[in-house]
Order: C-alpha cells, then sequence, then structure tokens
C-alpha cells in the first residue's frame, strides 16, 4: 500500500515532505482507521482526506471522511472494504449504462475488450480525483457533495458520451490510455458541468439508473458497524454521557 506522503505531490499544501498538512493527512487516516476497523486504511481514501484538508481543518475532515463513508447519499464504505464489493458493482452498472445509452461506443469498447476496470477504478472509487484537471475536479465535487452518488455514475456516462467520436476509432491500448489520461485535456469547466453532466443526471434519474443498485436478498458491506464510543447528529459528534444510550440508526 502507497504511502499517503504521495498523495498529491505537486500541491503546495502536501508539497514538503512531512509537512503540517502530511502530518495532519496521517492523523486523519490514522483516526480513521481505527474508528472503522472493517476499512482501516485503504491507498484511496487518502487523496479524499487530502481533499478535504485543503478545506477544513483536521477534525472536520475526518468527520467529512466519516459521513462520506456512512451516509447512504455517498455510500462510499463498500468502497474500501475488502474485496471493494461497491466498486465491482458500479463497473456492473457502469457497463449496463454504457450498453443502453450508447449501444455503438459499448459495441466497439467490449469488442476490443476495454472494460470499466480497466479506466474507471479511479473514478468511482475517489470520483475522478488524477483523472480530470483539478479544476474540474473541485467542480464534480461540489456536485457530488451537494447531489451525492448521482454525480459519479452520471459523469462516467458523460465522460464516454463526450468522448465517443474520439474512441470509436481507438483500439485497446488507445482508448484505455485516453480514458486514463483525461487529466491533461484542457474542459471548459461550466460546459462540462452544464452540457454534459447535469443532462447526464437527468437523464440516469428519469431511468432510476442514477446508482448500482443492490441485489435482493443481500446485504452488502456498505454500512460501517458501531465505531468508537460515539454517535453522529445533525450538528455534527456528540460523544457519549453516562446512561445515554446510542442510537441505532446514527451511530457508527
Amino acid at each position: 500500500t502507497a504511502l499517503p506522503i504521495w498523495t498529491y505531490r505537486d500541491h503546495i499544501m502536501f508539497r514538503e515532505r512531512y509537512n503540517v498538512k502530511q502530518q495532519a493527512l496521517f492523523h486523519v487516516l490514522a483516526a480513521y482507521s481505527m474508528y472503522n476497523k472493517h476499512v482501516g486504511y485503504c491507498q484511496g481514501m487518502s487523496g479524499i482526506a487530502a481533499l478535504m484538508l485543503m478545506y477544513l481543518n483536521e477534525e472536520d475532515a475526518f468527520w467529512a471522511l466519516v459521513v462520506l463513508l456512512k451516509d447512504n447519499k455517498y455510500s462510499m464504505h463498500g468502497y474500501f472494504v475488502p474485496g471493494l464489493p461497491k466498486l465491482l458493482r458500479s463497473f456492473d452498472h457502469h457497463q449496463s449504462v454504457r450498453k443502453k445509452y450508447l449501444p455503438k461506443l459499448h459495441k466497439h469498447l467490449s469488442r476490443e475488450e476495454v472494460e470499466p476496470s480497466l479506466y474507471g477504478t479511479k473514478w468511482f472509487l475517489q470520483c475522478f480525483l488524477d483523472r480530470v484537471p483539478f479544476s474540474l475536479t473541485l467542480r464534480l465535487w461540489d456536485l457530488h457533495l451537494y447531489l451525492g452518488e448521482v454525480v459519479v455514475t452520471a459523469t462516467s456516462y458523460g465522460v464516454l458520451k463526450l468522448h465517443q467520436k474520439e474512441l470509436l476509432k481507438m483500439k485497446f491500448e488507445d482508448a484505455v490510455g485516453y480514458l486514463q489520461s483525461m487529466a491533461n485535456q484542457d474542459y471548459d469547466n461550466d460546459k462540462i458541468i452544464l452540457d454534459v453532466v447535469q443532462p447526464c443526471i437527468d437523464e440516469l434519474r428519469r431511468a432510476k439508473m442514477e446508482r448500482a443498485a443492490i441485489p435482493e436478498n443481500e446485504k452488502p458491506p456498505e454500512v460501517p458497524d458501531v465505531g468508537l464510543n460515539g454517535r453522529l447528529s445533525p450538528n455534527g459528534y456528540q460523544p457519549k454521557t453516562s446512561g445515554d444510550e446510542l442510537d441505532p440508526e446514527t451511530e457508527l
């Protein structure tokens, strides 16, 4: 597993080895690994925690990570538990969206054996961190925090839709490389959000395909069990007091 010291090494906040922000990143990830022992530390979490630390203090960044993994709006816990069950379901769902809305491209990519697992891991695991230009990443994360998981599903569909013409001309290696290197492209961020992502969100919601469905009679490990001796409330963390019982609907 890569150490979080390599996270955002080009960003001024994390450039210097063991500086204040790198230490804060260690603290947040170490605290969360103790808080949620089902996940512990998973490499993909460091980029998310670092992004939170760019705008929040250490404690608030920790609780932001807690909410991102626990809250049903984001449900990211299943991306990081052993076996990555939600990531696999997200790949299958993306494949279904690709087949339904982009049948010509889907047929071409399938023929070239370009599977979602070859290009989509960081799309779903980190909501496009390091996969699109950083300025666009911030816009997508703003939308993700506001609307939830549908933003990741819609953006993954929208990216293929936007680049369909180019991808149809590509063989396996070129297509995979292209989809993994979009961070080097020059996007109009407002145009991407308004003309690509938002219409895809609306389209998927109408079809009730905004998120990967949980199979019937199956309870995937996407909601963490009890963690530290405390609870989440709309106003943030509240320590347990004597005689105060935890609400099973809100405890982690």
